[in-house]
């Protein structure tokens, strides 16, 4: 089985050169300065009645303009197609499941209804986008009474790629994408030719002889009973197997991080962002299918985000137990690889808001996604997440919510936010600041907790507006910095990473 590969090591200028360099990116900003870019408060992963959410998106938007929020990442899905199929002839013998999805009522209908309601709401962005499931894979049998069906909600969600041939061409479980014949096709669609045998006993009349009295009777009858049969089993077989092609990655067996690894480097490869969803989730139920049982099975897959490379963020702040993201956990594991060199790109955290519906109190800003951009548009919006300049808010009530400003690290004349790599000599002075405020300007009590490295480098407890400030002297090692905000109650922040290069090194 293949597996997926790292990122490409480059090759080591001369160390003068590098110094040289460095002292360069040291004597103008890394990127756009903080006090440059505006922040637009979103909500990414939003399902609407066009699949399996239950408000309009006219009503999403009106919901998001009264907290607000000026951004609304869709993820409406982009194909949940389930079958099961008894070999050899899976698509004669199989149950299918399939839900609204965009492939299946349309890109261009998905798309037309998102400009529909962006000219008639200019002052929030809503962006495109779609949940896709990889891969999903089957174990046990239905004979035996353990048929599971795996990794449903194992997805990645796609941002970026806002054309109808885009979304078409993405690989997913049963997409056009990863459609493909093989000698699989061959065998589904032996049965057909049954229409010929069929056919003929329809058409051919053999004779039957019987005696009545002294005098022999000849009769001529069709097979209806045999051909009709053999003309059915031909014809469902057409109906259900056209056009026999079969999936790049078969349901019937468990494939790794290959199938999650395509998807995510054709997004890239397109300018889009790859986002792993709910990472730390699990879903564990049971459904009856024509009196049999099946079980369905997502197990929780932190790990597979430190399988797969490229992808540009991972929902690491939701209304859930969230374990990836947590001090000193695989996120900072991923960094340090990160700072070293060993990767070739971070993954940055999102708030997730996963919002379907109002039921059970949930509201639509619960989790949102800050982000830092100079021009509030989908391409900005598209490339801060793609680079970093965003943070995530876990927000407790609809009135109010935590918001961290300036987060910035100078080293002499450069100054880098969340996202940004600075390369910086030894011995240089560093600088942390940031203020965390209350969007309602209120006196609220909060923890900020400076992470770096994936340890506690300080901490400041006191009541907003808190300013903090963080000096120390570069040690000449890669190293990443990193905030997170605790309260007001269970109110939380985590900002995307500062990274630090040492001038002439790795």
């Amino acid at each position: 089985m293949r597996r997926a590969a790292g990122g490409r090591a480059r090759s080591n200028p001369p160390r003068l050169l590098a110094g040289l360099v460095g002292l360069a990116l040291l004597a103008a900003p890394a990127g756009p300065r903080a006090e440059e870019l505006r922040h637009v408060r979103g909500v990414i992963h939003v399902h609407t009645d066009f699949t399996t959410g239950e408000l309009t998106l006219d009503e999403i938007v009106e919901r998001a303009r009264r907290q607000g929020i000026e951004a609304v990442f869709l993820s409406e899905n982009y194909l949940v197609r389930v079958a099961y199929g008894l070999y050899p002839f899976r698509a004669l013998l199989s149950v299918r499941r399939e839900e609204p999805s965009v492939l299946g009522r349309g890109p261009e209908r998905y798309l037309a209804m998102i400009a529909a309601a962006q000219e008639h709401y200019p002052g929030v962005v809503i962006v495109p986008g779609v949940e896709v499931i990889p891969h999903y894979w089957w174990s046990g049998s239905p004979f035996g009474g353990d048929l599971t069906v795996h990794d449903l909600q194992k997805n990645i969600l796609v941002f970026g790629l806002s054309t109808p041939a885009a979304l078409r061409g993405l690989p997913g479980s049963g997409s056009p994408a990863t459609a493909r014949y093989s000698a699989q096709s061959a065998v589904e669609a032996l049965p057909v030719l049954l229409l010929v045998p069929g056919l003929l006993c329809l058409r051919r009349r053999p004779a039957r002889r019987r005696f009545s009295g002294r005098v022999v009777v000849v009769e001529a009858r069709r097979r209806w009973v045999s051909g009709g049969l053999l003309c059915a089993v031909a014809i469902a077989t057409l109906v259900r197997g056209l056009p026999f092609t079969t999936d790049a990655f078969s349901p019937y067996e468990e494939l790794g991080m290959v199938p999650y690894q395509e998807l995510i480097d054709l997004v890239e490869q397109r300018g889009g962002a790859a986002v792993w969803s709910f990472p730390d989730a699990f879903d564990y139920g049971e459904q009856r299918v024509l009196g049999l049982r099946v079980a369905l099975k997502t197990d929780p897959y932190g790990d597979d985000l430190l399988r797969t490379f490229r992808y540009s963020a991972f929902g690491g702040v939701y209304e859930d137990t969230v374990r990836f993201s947590e001090l000193g956990g695989g996120w900072d594991y991923l960094l340090a690889q990160c700072a070293r060199g060993e990767r070739s790109r971070p993954a940055w955290a999102i708030g997730e808001s996963g919002f379907h519906s109002e039921d059970e109190g949930k509201w639509i800003g619960a989790a949102e996604t800050v982000f830092l951009v100079p021009a509030k548009s989908e391409a900005a919006l598209v490339a801060a997440l793609r680079g970093g300049r965003v943070y995530a808010v876990r927000r407790v009530d609809r009135t109010t919510t935590p918001v961290l400003d300036g987060f910035t690290l100078t080293a002499g004349q450069a100054v880098g936010i969340s996202g940004d790599t600075l390369t910086v000599p030894p011995a240089t002075r560093v600088a942390v600041r940031a203020q965390v405020r209350m969007s309602d300007a209120s006196v609220q009590p909060v923890r900020v907790l400076l992470i770096r490295n994936g340890g506690v480098a300080q901490v400041w407890t006191g009541t907003t507006p808190l300013a903090i400030e963080h000096v120390e002297a570069f040690d000449d090692a890669p190293a990443f910095l990193r905030l997170e905000v605790r309260g007001p109650q269970t109110a939380y922040i985590l900002s995307n990473p500062i990274f630090l290069r040492p001038a002439g090194g790795q």
